[in-house]
């Protein structure tokens, strides 16, 4: 379907759907309610006023047209540089690596379908590169960004022009550093409008705020990064998180209330919130107290909207709400809490913010947090985030149906050990923790990146090899097996991905993110995958489209997508010290036989794999 047909049929389901929105809530089924005990918020201490901060983002007031066509703006530019700044946050002063010297970083804005040239120039001390998280580059890996697997790290000193190329994605997305930890401080948000003569009929014609929550560490993140490469050691426990780059009044520092987030909003207004999760490893739960959220898009795609008190997001995934300023106090607090199912290296911070009216009509302030299901309620998240669906229906040519030349990949996830016998660091006992696909932990190459070994065809730099169901003699075996090892795929194949878990234990669930491609959720459940009976299952009417799905510990996930996007592209685990352990692999797509289904040229100035 073309890109402009399909928005077309998107704006009119959406218009629908909103003017049929009070049966289709009522219909739905929503989770149960949980019934935890209220939590009390700890009461600020000799905090300052309160001053709302300058707005992330502006309000979107486009002028409507009835004769206006789509026509895509030229290319946007932005200008990025990595450097080092100084925050106090949590009590202690620390530099930090930044974008522009901010924290978050600096937002891009464009129009849907709009190319994005950022010139990145590296004032840091080491090599980074930045990668565009949900926009599927079509033919580009070149700007894809994964260190060592589509390009080698900019270096100290040097520059580089990402070229990033969007087409259908709409909504929020984010864009964050793909080397080592530097993630944590370095991201920011990727918004996409649509065009603005169709903007009315979407919820981006709602007046919106951007909150981004992020994982804060006190200790240095190269450290962090290099100890757990070195021996796999378990995840660092963050020093808390913050929202909007605020850790909120729950924390102190002595008696003091750290510095909060506030949001001003106007009564009977109604308000879009693009929520990105930044965070390294935490699945967080996010309300208001007194206002229901209403689900819009997920990932950069659209979802039928449907009501709730709560949302759930894990790390590297991002999400469009709307909510009406229906309320009467002055000030009401936003939340995040986190959801953990490990109950492993978890910080119990509640993140706030402050909602704040302009024109309350009773001047006090409600002081009682949303309530929010419980840190370990696996049923309720499960339920969550498989009520998700695509605001239309899917056509053939976009959701692989049947099982005809279907390529179906079971990609066992563990959190597992390598050996390191002999190596420098090694635990005893000989093997380090590690995490892998079908046993096979992945490592990246380090003389050359993954796209060029390809494209020069070096593949002594990486293994085509790859299992693609679980093999028994490494799943017998005592370690994991380490290596660059890649799935080969032909241009246009139908794909399906199951993600099972495997040996889970304490690791709880996963959030599993594919490069240059948002696939559709067709199925989950708890228990094993079983390829004769599950598929009967799916849904492929009206699938959520995604780039990082969910796994939950007990079971397993489908997904499926057409391999129509050529080049290599990088899919992980988006828990940084799982992703750093090996939960990875590449999926290399083979050029199509004419021009706009082969890679286009490496650009100019692709930064050298040489220091």
């Amino acid at each position: 379907m073309c890109c402009l047909c399909k928005m077309s049929s998107l704006i009119l389901t959406f218009v629908a759907l909103s003017l049929l929105d009070g049966r289709i809530l009522v219909a739905r089924a929503q989770p149960a309610p949980i019934n935890n005990p209220p939590v009390v918020p700890r009461p600020p201490i000799n905090q300052p006023p309160v001053v709302p901060n300058p707005p992330i983002t502006q309000p979107i007031t486009p002028t409507p047209s009835t004769t206006q066509t789509s026509v895509t703006p030229p290319p946007a530019e932005y200008y990025f540089t990595v450097e080092d700044a100084s925050f106090t946050k949590f009590c202690e002063t620390r530099t930090i690596l930044t974008m522009n010297g901010t924290y978050p970083g600096p937002e891009i804005r464009i129009q849907r379908g709009q190319t994005v040239r950022v010139h990145v120039l590296n004032k840091g001390t080491y090599g980074i590169t930045i990668h565009w998280h949900g926009v599927k580059q079509p033919r580009n890996p070149w700007s894809d960004g994964p260190e060592n697997v589509t390009q080698c790290p900019i270096q100290p000193g040097k520059s580089f022009t990402y070229e990033v190329v969007t087409s259908d994605e709409i909504g929020t997305l984010w864009w964050h550093a793909h080397s080592d930890w530097s993630r944590a401080t370095v991201h920011g948000a990727f918004v996409i409008l649509p065009p603005t003569d169709e903007i009315q009929d979407t919820p981006y014609r709602f007046p919106n705020h951007t909150l981004v929550f992020s994982t804060w560490y006190n200790q240095d993140l190269k450290e962090i990064s290099d100890i757990i490469a070195a021996n796999g050691s378990a995840i660092a426990n963050a020093t808390g998180y913050t929202l909007n780059g605020l850790p909120g009044d729950q924390v102190l520092c002595g008696n003091v209330s750290e510095p909060i987030y506030n949001m001003t909003v106007k009564r009977g207004e109604t308000y879009l919130l693009r929520l990105v999760h930044a965070a390294m490893h935490e699945p967080q739960y996010f309300g208001i107290t007194g206002h229901n959220l209403t689900v819009v898009a997920r990932d950069g795609a659209l979802v039928k909207p449907f009501s709730t008190e709560y949302v759930l997001l894990f790390p590297g995934q991002t999400m469009d709400v709307t909510f009406e300023a229906n309320q009467n106090h002055s000030r009401y607090y936003m939340l995040y809490r986190y959801f953990d199912d490990s109950r492993v290296n978890t910080n119990d911070q509640n993140t706030t913010g402050f909602l704040i009216y302009s024109d309350p009509v009773d001047s006090t302030i409600n002081t009682t947090f949303p309530t929010l299901p419980g840190a370990t309620d696996n049923s309720t998240a499960f339920n969550f985030t498989a009520q998700l669906r695509s605001l239309y229906s899917r056509t053939d040519a976009e959701v692989p149906r049947g099982n005809v030349n279907l390529t179906r990949i079971i990609l066992k996830v563990q959190v597992d050990r390598v050996n390191c016998t002999g190596s420098p660091n090694c635990p005893s006992g000989g093997g380090k923790g590690a995490a892998s696909f079908n046993r096979i932990s992945f490592a990246a190459p380090t003389e050359l990146d993954i796209l060029r070994a390809y494209i020069g065809g070096n593949t002594s730099l990486y293994n085509t090899s790859y299992l693609l169901t679980p093999d028994e003699a490494l799943e017998n075996a005592t370690y994991a097996y380490q290596g660059t090892n890649v799935i080969e795929l032909n241009y246009g194949d139908p794909v399906e991905i199951v993600f099972q878990a495997i040996d889970f234990g304490p690791a709880g669930g996963h959030p599993l993110h594919l490069h240059g491609y948002s696939f559709f959720q067709v199925g989950m459940n708890n228990g094993t995958f079983d390829s004769t009976t599950d598929p009967d299952s799916y849904n492929t009417d009206d699938p959520a489209e995604m780039n990082t799905a969910v796994l939950f510990g007990s079971g397993w996930t489908a997904v499926r997508f057409f391999a129509n996007n050529p080049g290599v592209w990088f899919m992980h685990c988006h828990f940084e010290s799982h992703a750093s352990w090996g939960m990875a692999t590449a999926l290399i797509v083979k050029n199509g036989p004419i021009e706009d289904q082969k890679l286009r040229e490496p650009p100019v100035g692709l930064p050298s794999c040489s220091a």
